[in-house]
């Protein structure tokens, strides 16, 4: 994430990450380990459990911290120590929203409806995976000097699973 966006965060839920100079007690020293994208996920997670914490306890508990955040397999990943299941609800909810909001320009998935459908956009043509919007996936894959498949991938379209097709230029 680019420093406007890290340092905001650092800045406005800096109780959230008290620990980020001590590698040995959080990996925030690496900083937020994902693309511009998820700036508005992540800040109004943080906003939500600050708010949850102030409303139920007066303020942050000495034993919390958040210890990573980061992409993994295309979705967020938000770790933390000292919270109650509230909290690790609330940050299952932002790691499923993850996959439907673009990584790279924040663009939420126009055929997102909470609790429908989810469309894998997997490439077998890139070696990881991303959560890309059209345009972002044209993008990066151009960038890369890397083709462009219409489909999800080999193996559905073999097996004529279903697939989306895409219209990428």
């Amino acid at each position: 994430m680019n420093k406007k966006n890290t340092e905001y965060l650092y800045t406005n839920y800096s109780e959230l990450f008290k620990n980020m100079d001590d590698l040995k007690q959080s990996l925030m020293g690496f900083g937020f380990e994902h693309s511009d994208g998820w700036f508005s996920l992540v800040k109004n997670l943080c906003e939500d459990i600050s708010q949850y914490f102030i409303t139920k306890h007066g303020g942050i508990p000495d034993d919390f911290s958040v210890v990573q955040v980061k992409e993994k397999f295309g979705g967020l990943r938000f770790y933390i120590y000292g919270a109650p299941s509230e909290i690790h609800d609330m940050i299952r909810e932002a790691e499923l929203e993850s996959y439907y909001i673009c990584e790279h320009c924040g663009k939420v998935c126009p055929k997102h409806v909470k609790g429908g459908e989810y469309v894998s956009f997997h490439r077998d043509d890139l070696p990881w995976v991303l959560t890309l919007c059209d345009s972002c996936l044209a993008l990066h894959l151009k960038e890369r000097k890397l083709s462009f498949k219409p489909y999800v991938s080999d193996w559905q379209m073999r097996n004529k699973a279903p697939y989306k097709v895409m219209d990428v230029k």
